[in-house]
């Protein structure tokens, strides 16, 4: 049955002057291409990972699968963050969102990638990392008090409605070979009503000296990993698992086009 997606090439490789739908799998020009795993030329760059999977493949309405992976998307981002009043339904996605277009005096980055839901007033900020490791300092402290200031409620009355949180969108494997805590959450593969939201654990007393010196602790962490599961389509999860290979790899000039440099 068709898709509804569109061929913009044909078979013949010269662009008709009416897109022509076509049932799926008959072209070699549908939207799975994006995820091949031999390109001759593939950015290594965060942006053109988050773009490509993002905006090709998960928050697309277009593609087969979509209100599964909103779902499952869903119970991530609370489990995440221990929260049950984030829900999207509508999603909007944007990229590189700067604290300018929210605040009269802010210039700086807000997030990399920024899920809204408008009707419902929620907004996830998401700082991502690829191939570099994230810091509390940078990558967190900096962020939170940039949100502060732009969900000022004495300041801004009509957001007291407005739900927001922050979270790092990072690699499973990277954190694990850094020997740093790694979050476990409910499995893509269970089925959605199974998940009960737990407990909030009691908050644990530490000494005012140890509480000085203590490094500030960060758990609203989501894993490209765990994203990548969510994905019916098997062209998605392989083209995903060969760059996440990167995030650990020792090997020099990796990203580099053999194509155009077979000497790298």
């Amino acid at each position: 049955m068709p898709c509804g997606l569109v061929c913009l090439a044909g078979h013949t490789g010269r662009f008709p002057a009416t897109p022509v739908p076509i049932p799926c799998g008959q072209c070699a020009g549908t939207f799975p291409v994006i995820f091949a795993n031999d390109p001759l030329i593939e950015s290594e760059k965060e942006r053109n990972l988050c773009t490509k999977f993002f905006a090709g493949y998960f928050f697309n309405e277009f593609t087969p699968g979509y209100s599964k992976r909103i779902a499952l998307f869903n119970r991530y981002i609370q489990e995440a963050a221990g929260r049950d009043d984030l829900r999207v339904e509508a999603p909007n996605v944007s990229f590189d969102t700067h604290a300018y277009l929210m605040h009269e005096r802010l210039r700086s980055k807000l997030s990399d990638v920024l899920v809204t839901d408008p009707a419902r007033e929620i907004f996830l900020f998401i700082e991502t990392k690829y191939l570099t490791n994230w810091t509390y300092a940078a990558d967190v402290a900096k962020g939170l008090e940039r949100l502060d200031k732009v969900f000022d409620v004495e300041k801004k009355s009509h957001l007291a409605h407005a739900k927001h949180h922050y979270f790092v969108l990072t690699s499973r494997r990277k954190e694990e070979v850094a020997e740093r805590p790694v979050q476990h959450y409910t499995p893509a593969n269970v089925p959605l009503y199974v998940h009960t939201p737990a407990p909030v654990a009691a908050p644990v007393q530490v000494p005012e000296a140890e509480a000085a010196t203590a490094k500030p602790t960060f758990t609203s962490l989501l894993y490209w990993e765990d994203l990548a599961l969510m994905c019916d389509r098997s062209e998605v999860r392989q083209y995903m698992e060969a760059r996440l290979k990167l995030c650990v790899s020792s090997s020099r000039n990796q990203h580099k086009s053999l194509y155009f440099l077979p000497g790298a």
